[in-house]
C-alpha cells in the first residue's frame, strides 16, 4: 500500500471512530465510510459482509438467505438462537441498518402521540364516571418495537466498530514501524553517501531485483548484500593477509573475511560488551547466510530463497549498516 493511501485510510479511520462515539451521523452513513475504508486497504475478506450491511442481504428463490449472506450474518454479529419445539434453531435477522433506525425514528414519534391526555373529571354522583382507557398497552407495543431494533442495531454497530478499532491499530502501528525505519534508512544512506557511496548503488540494484517475481533476482539482491557488507568492511577496517591476535587467538582478516573484520571494526569503536555482542551475533549470522546463498550459487546449484526470505536479510543488512557506521 501507497504512503497516501495508507494515510488516506488512517485518517479515514479515526474520521469513522469519531462518528460511532459521539453518534454524529446515522448508522446507514457509517457503514458507507467502513465500506469504503475497505476498499481502500483492499480488504476482501471483511468487505465481503460490511456490502451486505450496506445494500442488503441476498436470498434465494426460495426465500432463504445465499451461502454467502448467511456466512456474512455472522460477521455482522446477526445470528441468533430460538427454541422451536424441543430444538433450538439459529437465525439471523436481516432487516437493513437504514430500516431499523427508520423503524425507530417513526416509533418514538408514535409514542410522543400515544400519551394519554390530562383528564378532569368532576361529578356530583355517588357513582364514580367511568374513565376513557388510555393508550398503554400501544405505549408498551411501541416500547417493545424500540427496544428490539435497538439491540438489533447495537449488536452490528459493535461489529463494525470493533472491526474500525483493530484497522485504527494496525494502520498506527505500520505507520509508525514505517516512519522508524525511513528515518533509519535516511541516516544509513547519507552515511554511506560519504564512506561508501558504491553500496548506495547496489542498495538501488537490491531494490530493482525485489520487485521482481524471478527467484533468481531475489538471490541476487542476496547477493548485493554480500557485497555491501564487503565494501563497507573494506572502507572502515582494510583486509590484510596477516591475522590480528586477539585474546591469544588469531583471526584472519583477508579479503573474503569480511564480517571478522567488521567485527573488529566494532569492538575497536564501542567500549559497551553488550552492543558488541548482540551486533556480533547478528553479523555472524547474516555473514554466514549470505556466504551460504553466494556458495551455492558459485557450485552452480540453486539455493532456495523466497522473497519474504530475500526482504528479511536486506532488512538486517540495512540495520547492520547502520549500527556499525554509527559508532
Amino acid at each position: 500500500m501507497s504512503k497516501e493511501r495508507m494515510i488516506e485510510a488512517l485518517n479515514l479511520s479515526e474520521e469513522i471512530l469519531k462518528n460511532f462515539e459521539l453518534n454524529e451521523i446515522p448508522m446507514q452513513n457509517i457503514i458507507l465510510k467502513c465500506l469504503r475504508l475497505a476498499r481502500l486497504l483492499n480488504d476482501i475478506e471483511n468487505l465481503e459482509w460490511i456490502k451486505y450491511e450496506a445494500n442488503g442481504y441476498e436470498k434465494n428463490r426460495e426465500g432463504y438467505l445465499t451461502a454467502k449472506s448467511w456466512q456474512a450474518t455472522l460477521s455482522s454479529g446477526r445470528r441468533y438462537y430460538e427454541k422451536i419445539g424441543e430444538e433450538v434453531k439459529e437465525f439471523a435477522f436481516t432487516e437493513t441498518i437504514g430500516v431499523m433506525e427508520a423503524l425507530v425514528s417513526a416509533s418514538r414519534q408514535r409514542m410522543e402521540i400515544a400519551r394519554d391526555p390530562n383528564i378532569s373529571v368532576a361529578s356530583n354522583s355517588s357513582i364514580n364516571p367511568s374513565l376513557p382507557r388510555g393508550n398503554s398497552n400501544e405505549r408498551m407495543s411501541i416500547i417493545k418495537t424500540i427496544k428490539n431494533y435497538t439491540e438489533k442495531i447495537e449488536k452490528v454497530r459493535s461489529k463494525l466498530y470493533e472491526y474500525i478499532v483493530n484497522v485504527n491499530y494496525e494502520l498506527k502501528f505500520s505507520n509508525l514501524t514505517e516512519d522508524i525505519f525511513t528515518r533509519k534508512r535516511n541516516y544509513v544512506d547519507n552515511a554511506l553517501s560519504s564512506i561508501c557511496p558504491e553500496a548506495i548503488q547496489k542498495f538501488v540494484s537490491v531494490y530493482e531485483n525485489l520487485k521482481s517475481d524471478n527467484k533468481e533476482d531475489w538471490a541476487n539482491a542476496i547477493h548485493s548484500c554480500r557485497r555491501i557488507l564487503k565494501e563497507v568492511a573494506d572502507h572502515l577496517y582494510p583486509s590484510s593477509d596477516e591475522p590480528v591476535v586477539v585474546n591469544k587467538k588469531p583471526i584472519n582478516i583477508g579479503k573474503e573475511q569480511y564480517i571478522n573484520r567488521l567485527m573488529l571494526y566494532v569492538e575497536s569503536k564501542s567500549s559497551s560488551e553488550s552492543y558488541n555482542s548482540i551486533v556480533g551475533s547478528h553479523l555472524k549470522y547474516l555473514g554466514e547466510r549470505l556466504d551460504s546463498v553466494y556458495n551455492a550459487t558459485n557450485k552452480g546449484t540453486h539455493a532456495e530463497v523466497s522473497h519474504t526470505e530475500s526482504e528479511r536479510y536486506i532488512i538486517y543488512t540495512y540495520l547492520l549498516v547502520g549500527d556499525v557506521i554509527s559508532l
